[in-house]
């Protein structure tokens, strides 16, 4: 009995993981076909990224599994000195950055300095992100985010902390709609960045913007180096929303249009901050931070965004796509001024960020639909309610639709 037992279990094994390396491939496949990912010095090779790192997380998980996790004070201190290392490390990458920008000689000290961080930061970094993938794990079985078929977290929440790519984005000139987006090599520089956009611009006749990625939903996840707990949570479980919602048609549907990718952005972000607001709330974590930048900051940068918008878009309308883009220019310029360090403001910035629309989403955001989304999730019983009921969604019609079954009588 317990031998039949012991090979059910194997073979249930064995089929979750070649249903998960099917879906992996298949979902590498559509998101290179989709971003139009085509072989070339500046792009990032998204099917190397899922061959290199899915059998190296799942061999480490293995083992684990024999092991036995680590208690909580460990897991906790491996976080506070993973977060706090990636503080360092990025504050000592600025600061030769910053040297080699200016043509001067980077002491040793500090290159050794990076190296050491760095390689201790490697040494922690597998089982820091077992800790969140178990712990998001049993957040969201405890919010009832589980597969009636085996009552499980599907897929399994797996992610990579890495240094993401950029993602090149483009917008017509006389309009805001996003045109593309392209992912660009992680390891390219600022002066290399420009010029690509600078080529797009001219090549195409777009507005073009280099946007740093905070995560990608590949599986696993690529996940950029996060400076703090609440930061990587939240990142984590909006990608593993992404990998959710694969299985439904609203996921399976990302790329059919602009308007199915805000709601997929928009429910990710949502589903995503509760994910991690429940992990925060049972897991806390004491850090020390470092005093945040907009302390003195008194501009309401939301509203000024959302403003700008609105008078740009009046403006293309109008064929004004000059004085459009010098109005960019020079609120970017103030709000530089004023703390808040945009590198640039264009067409393409508010096309991409306009696809993060709800409340959790982007302050530049003017899109309907965001609200949308928000009000059906206020209008679910629960979160698993609101998943089960949007996941079926491939329209705005049918988001409307839902919002009226659902409205309170």
């Amino acid at each position: 009995m317990l031998h039949g037992s012991l090979l059910s279990r194997r073979a249930w094994a064995a089929l979750l993981a070649f249903l998960l390396v099917a879906s992996s491939l298949i979902g590498s496949i559509r998101l290179n076909s989709a971003l139009n990912l085509r072989p070339g010095p500046n792009q990032y090779n998204l099917g190397a990224w899922e061959i290199r790192n899915l059998p190296q997380k799942w061999l480490f998980l293995a083992g684990e599994f024999l092991r036995g996790a680590p208690p909580r004070e460990s897991q906790d201190a491996h976080l506070r000195r993973f977060f706090e290392l990636t503080r360092e490390i990025d504050a000592l990458q600025r600061s030769v950055s910053d040297m080699e920008q200016r043509g001067e000689t980077v002491p040793a000290n500090e290159t050794e300095a990076l190296r050491l961080q760095v390689r201790e930061r490697d040494d922690i970094e597998n089982q820091v992100e077992a800790t969140l993938e178990s712990r998001l794990t049993h957040a969201a079985a405890d919010l009832g985010l589980t597969r009636s078929f085996l009552d499980v977290v599907w897929p399994p929440i797996d992610f990579e902390f890495t240094n993401a790519p950029h993602n090149l984005v483009t917008s017509p000139r006389d309009r805001i709609e996003l045109r593309s987006t392209t992912l660009l090599r992680e390891d390219l520089t600022l002066p290399q960045l420009e010029a690509i956009e600078t080529e797009t611009e001219a090549k195409d006749g777009v507005s073009a913007l280099a946007f740093p990625v905070g995560g990608i939903g590949a599986y696993p996840a690529i996940v950029d180096y996060p400076a703090n707990y609440a930061a990587a949570l939240r990142i984590t479980a909006h990608e593993w929303t992404h990998h959710y919602l694969f299985f439904r048609p609203l996921g399976l549907h990302y790329f059919a249009s602009n308007d199915l990718r805000t709601i997929n952005e928009t429910v990710a972000d949502l589903v995503g901050n509760e994910l991690a607001q429940a992990v925060l709330q049972r897991w806390p974590l004491q850090e020390t931070l470092p005093a945040p930048t907009n302390a003195t900051r008194t501009l309401d940068i939301g509203a000024e965004l959302r403003s700008l918008r609105l008078e740009v878009d009046k403006l293309l309308a109008a064929g004004e796509i000059d004085t459009a883009e010098a109005l960019m220019e020079q609120k970017r310029r103030q709000f530089v001024d004023a703390g808040y360090n945009f590198r640039k403001l264009n067409q393409a910035y508010f096309a991409f960020t306009n696809l993060y629309a709800g409340e959790a989403g982007s302050p530049a955001a003017v899109n309907p639909i965001g609200p949308k989304v928000d009000q059906l999730r206020r209008q679910s019983v629960s979160l698993s309610d609101f998943l089960d009921k949007i996941g079926n969604v491939t329209s705005v019609a049918d988001l409307d639709r839902l919002l009226v079954e659902t409205a309170q009588p």
